[in-house]
């Protein structure tokens, strides 16, 4: 038997559990899978911004639109919840709420949206091409149906939300089937690592 192989791989094996020991999430672990969170964009405020202005804090990060008639708002309405339960530390938490649908979502459309939801969330928008840019970095797919005799559309669109560390780097999934207790255990464990 040659036990200086062994050895060698035991060595090899223990390296790799020894940089893989990030904390078990129960949401899907994306980290370095997706690019880091980068954009040039405007708020609700109508101020250019970008991922430096949310640098520090745990970031989600939602595709949508204000006129959803689902997906959206219970998306929003449960992150509402999973941010009251995390008390203190929800301050450490911003959700950006980036508008697909720039045609109809003005700034003061996307400003009285996000206020149903709290103070961590924010309207982002930007020209077309900048968010279909911006969709495909993050391999988000949506679709605008035929207007209709008043100019009104459908938007596909997907319900996935990012969630980013306080250095911008991607860590999370969270899907419409996302259990909100899978949720909230993983952003707590997530906000204590960045402390």
């Amino acid at each position: 038997m040659n036990y200086p192989k062994l050895i060698l791989i035991g060595v090899f094996l223990f390296l790799i559990s020894a940089c893989s020991n990030d904390e078990p999430t129960r949401l899907t672990n994306i980290k370095g899978l997706i690019p880091d969170l980068a954009f040039e964009l405007t708020d609700e405020n109508n101020a250019a911004v970008t991922e430096k202005n949310y640098s520090g804090y745990t970031t989600a990060v939602f595709f949508g639109f204000t006129s959803c008639p689902e997906v959206c708002p219970t998306t929003m309405h449960q992150w509402a919840a999973i941010l009251k339960k995390l008390g203190d530390s929800a301050a450490l938490v911003k959700v950006l709420f980036i508008s697909v649908d720039p045609e109809r979502d003005t700034t003061d459309k996307l400003k009285k949206y996000t206020a149903l939801f709290g103070p961590a969330f924010i309207g982002l928008r930007g020209e077309d091409a900048v968010i279909k840019a911006m969709t495909k970095r993050y391999r988000v797919t949506f679709g605008y149906g035929d207007k209709d005799t008043q100019g009104d559309y459908e938007v596909s669109h997907s319900s996935a939300v990012f969630v980013f560390d306080q250095y911008g780097k991607a860590r999370l999934l969270s899907t419409q089937s996302s259990a909100p207790d899978d949720l909230l255990h993983d952003l707590k464990n997530l906000l204590a690592s960045s402390r």
